[in-house]
């Protein structure tokens, strides 16, 4: 979570020092376009994290598994993860230490895109 959330502080800096002045004329929709595009990717890079936590968890801690009707492929820890993250909850409810690990992702996920959606609403409102 640490991980996730001091990235997530780097990223929104590092797209704030992106953005133009309000002053200085520019395109509102391709840095609108831009910006979005560039959260996606850091959404996208977290669930990554979270999904390697998850994965390095199951096979090499032993600390459980997804569930008996998924793999255990890094793409099935993939999709519980955005699945997770994203807050929808439509994934096989895990057994061990991951479900811990599943209710922490999930309050992470729904912080950083509250954050995200706060953001882009910022920059949308600096339209002219």
């Amino acid at each position: 979570m640490l991980t996730v959330i001091t990235f997530r502080y780097w990223v929104m800096g590092r797209l704030k020092d992106m953005l133009p002045d309000e002053d200085v004329p520019h395109s509102h929709f391709l840095q609108s376009t831009l910006v979005l595009i560039l959260l996606v990717c850091a959404h996208v890079v977290e669930i990554l994290w979270f999904a390697g936590g998850f994965y390095i968890s199951a096979h090499w801690l032993q600390l459980g598994e997804l569930g008996p009707s998924v793999g255990n492929a890094f793409m099935d820890f993939f999709y519980h993860s955005a699945v997770t993250y994203s807050s929808l909850g439509l994934s096989e409810i895990p057994s061990g230490h991951l479900r811990f690990m599943t209710a922490m992702e999930s309050l992470t996920g729904i912080i950083i895109l509250t954050w995200s959606a706060t953001f882009f609403y910022s920059v949308m409102g600096r339209q002219r």
